[in-house]
C-alpha cells in the first residue's frame, strides 16, 4: 500500500493520498470518564484527525514517551501494580507500524508515589521514572523487544534535614552521558552519570544547578544545538537559559525571564516547555494565566526575548507539543477537556488558532510519532 501511495504522489494522481500522516498519543488523568491513553491519526499538513484506539486498563497514564526507534511507547501511571502500595507504575506498549495502534507488553513498579514523568536514554536501553510525591527516580533496563526489564537503580532524592524532594523530570543529555533530574522541592537539578553500555546509572549524583529558593524547577529541555538548555520554574513563573559544561555536565545560568505579562499578579504555575525544531522559538505553558509564553532564542547567546502570550483557549494547560514538521502546536487543557490546535508562524513564532480541537476528558500529555 505504501508503494502504491508513493507512486500516486509522484505522478500527481491523488493529492488526498499524499498527506503526511502521523499518530498522536494522549495521556490523561482519571477524571470525568477518561479512558486512559487515546490514539489518533493526525495529518501533518491539514491538522485533521481521527480517533483510532483507547487503552482503558490504566489509571491516570499522565505522562508518555516514545522509544528512540519509534517502535515502542511507555506510560507513567499514577496507579500501582502492587497490592497494598500507593506507588506509581510504568507500562510498555509496542506500536503497530501501519496503524499506530498500541499493544500492551508489560508493566513495572515506579517504586514511589506520584509518578509524573517517564523518558528513555538516547540508546533506548534505559527507562527512567520521576516520582513527585515519593521524591525519587527509578531506572529500568529496556529489552530489545521493548519490554521493561530488570531494575537498574532506585534513587531517593531525600536529603538529611532538607526540604521534601519532588522529582519532576528525567532528561538525558544529547551525548547520553548525563541524566538531569529537576528537584522542585530542593530547587536544584541533580545529575547522574549514564552508563548505557553497561545498563547502569552511577549511584552518586551531583548537583548540576542550584536555582533561587522557592522557584521550583519542573521541566528541562535541550536546544537542538546541544549547547544550551532551558529550565521551566513552576513556582516563580520563570524560565532559565543554561549552558552545559561539556566535561562535567554542570549547568551555568545565562538568562532568566518571567513567563507572565508585566503587572500580572494572579496565581500561576508553569507546566510544560518545548522548543521549535528550528531552534528559534521557545514556548512555556502557564496554568492560571492559561497561556503559552513565546520567546525568541538568540542564536549567538541563547538568551530569550519575550514575543508575547497566546491564550490556550481553555483552563490549566499542563502539557503541549510541537509537531515533528514544526507546523502545528497542540496544547492540552486539563480542566476544560480540550486539546487546541494552533498553526505556528515560523517567521514570527506567533500561534494562529486553526479552529480545530480534540475533546477528551482530562488530557495532560501529548506525544507524536511520524
Amino acid at each position: 500500500m505504501k508503494k502504491r501511495v508513493l507512486l500516486l504522489c509522484l505522478y500527481g494522481l491523488s493529492l488526498s493520498l499524499c498527506s503526511q500522516s502521523a499518530h498522536l498519543y494522549i495521556g490523561t488523568f482519571a477524571d470525568r470518564g477518561s479512558q486512559g491513553i487515546y490514539v489518533y491519526e493526525f495529518d501533518l499538513q491539514t491538522a485533521s484527525f481521527q480517533q483510532i484506539q483507547t487503552i482503558d486498563h490504566l489509571q491516570s497514564p499522565s505522562y508518555l514517551c516514545l522509544h528512540p526507534n519509534g517502535k515502542y511507547l511507555y506510560s507513567g501511571n499514577r496507579a500501582s501494580i502492587l497490592p497494598n502500595k500507593k506507588w506509581g507504575s510504568i507500562s510498555a506498549f509496542s506500536i503497530n507500524e501501519e496503524s499506530g495502534q498500541l499493544q500492551h507488553l508489560n508493566d513495572a513498579s515506579a517504586l514511589a508515589e506520584g509518578t509524573c514523568y517517564v523518558s528513555t536514554d538516547h540508546s533506548g536501553r534505559q527507562i527512567y521514572a520521576a516520582n513527585y510525591a515519593g521524591g525519587s527516580m527509578a531506572s529500568y533496563e529496556l529489552m530489545p523487544d521493548g519490554k521493561i526489564g530488570p531494575l537498574i537503580a532506585d534513587f531517593p532524592l531525600q536529603k538529611e534535614n532538607g526540604p521534601v524532594p519532588h522529582a519532576h523530570a528525567a532528561v538525558a543529555s544529547p551525548d547520553n552521558r548525563f541524566l538531569y533530574v529537576p528537584d522542585l522541592g530542593n530547587d536544584e537539578l541533580m545529575m547522574y552519570r549514564i552508563q548505557a553500555k553497561r545498563a547502569k546509572v552511577k549511584a552518586k549524583p551531583k548537583r548540576a544547578l542550584q536555582v533561587e529558593q522557592g522557584n521550583g524547577p519542573r521541566h528541562f529541555i535541550f536546544h537542538p544545538n546541544g549547547k544550551w538548555a532551558f529550565v521551566a520554574e513552576e513556582l516563580s513563573s520563570s524560565v532559565i537559559t543554561v549552558a552545559q559544561q561539556p566535561k562535567n555536565g554542570r549547568l551555568k545560568i545565562l538568562d532568566r525571564e518571567s513567563t507572565l505579562p508585566e503587572g500580572h499578579t494572579d496565581k500561576n504555575k508553569v507546566a510544560d516547555i518545548h522548543i521549535h525544531p528550528n531552534g528559534r522559538w521557545l514556548y512555556v505553558s502557564n496554568r492560571g494565566h492559561n497561556s503559552l509564553a513565546i520567546y525568541e532564542v538568540d542564536d549567538a547567546s541563547g538568551e530569550l526575548t519575550s514575543k508575547g502570550h497566546q491564550s490556550t483557549l481553555g483552563d490549566w494547560p499542563r502539557g503541549f507539543m510541537i509537531t515533528p514538521n514544526g507546523k502545528f502546536l497542540l496544547v492540552a487543557n486539563r480542566r476544560t477537556d480540550n486539546i487546541v490546535i494552533f498553526e505556528i508562524d515560523t517567521a514570527t513564532g506567533q500561534l494562529i488558532d486553526t479552529g480545530k480541537q480534540i475533546k477528551i476528558p482530562a488530557p495532560v500529555c501529548l506525544k507524536m510519532k511520524h
